[in-house]
């Protein structure tokens, strides 16, 4: 995240927050937004979420019981406004920022993903899953390119990758086993990944069965078109 990018968004939501809270005229009103403000804060900035009204109602609702604050109370409209729209206004424009912000920053090394972003990833099987995934996913690519070099084909070159004969990849382990690729099947199983509390997304994307990005737009038709290289012949 770049701090002067994003900083001033939530600055300007914590402003916001102080200028509702002395509006309030009552203590359960300014409970309520401090409650809010909590939630908005951890889904926008623990999370890295997109923010909604009805995704902040319903996470205040599931830890704030004593001060209830409900969806249709955020939406209605007030003479002066609505001080918990507000507020929630102001924590969408900090996510928006950083949005746009990860879309400036977006790799470009051919890389899925990065370090950073698997350390974004909170639950630590899951982290442990996709690493995995990314781990088979270079060696298939290096597995596909040592099968085109056979064939007489362009290679597809990993970014990054050091320039060497690629078939000397084979003798250093990089050839996946039957195990390997039956896994790499099973994860394309739409039930099996359901079960890993993922989902492919419209545009062959993954992410977590809450929305959380875990792969980018064409990963899960990329690591087919990898599996299916395994069906080439060794040799002509």
């Amino acid at each position: 995240m770049n701090k002067k990018t994003v900083n001033p968004m939530v600055t300007a939501a914590d402003e916001c927050l102080a200028d509702e809270l002395a509006k309030a005229k009552t203590a359960s009103v300014k409970e309520k937004l401090q409650n809010l403000a909590v939630v908005c804060r951890s889904i926008v900035l623990e999370r890295g979420q997109s923010l909604s009204i009805a995704e902040a109602t319903k996470d205040y609702k599931r830890r704030f019981t004593d001060h209830a604050l409900s969806e249709q109370t955020v939406r209605n409209k007030r003479p002066g406004g609505n001080p918990y729209l507000n507020l929630i206004r102001a924590w969408q424009s900090a996510a928006g920022a950083l949005v746009r912000e990860a879309a400036r920053t977006r790799r470009t090394d051919g890389a899925i993903l990065g370090e950073s972003d698997l350390r974004v990833i909170k639950d630590p099987m899951l982290q442990h899953q996709v690493r995995q995934i990314l781990s088979q996913n270079k060696s298939l690519h290096n597995r596909l390119n040592i099968l085109k070099v056979a064939h007489g084909k362009e290679a597809i070159r990993l970014a990054g990758a050091a320039e060497r004969p690629l078939p000397e990849l084979a003798n250093e382990g990089l050839v996946l086993t039957s195990a390997e690729i039956e896994a790499l099947q099973d994860f394309l199983d739409p039930r099996k990944l359901k079960a890993k509390h993922l989902k492919r997304s419209s545009n062959d994307a993954v992410t977590t069965i809450d929305g959380q990005a875990v792969a980018d737009p064409g990963f899960m038709s990329a690591l087919r078109k990898i599996v299916k290289s395994y069906e080439l012949p060794q040799h002509e």
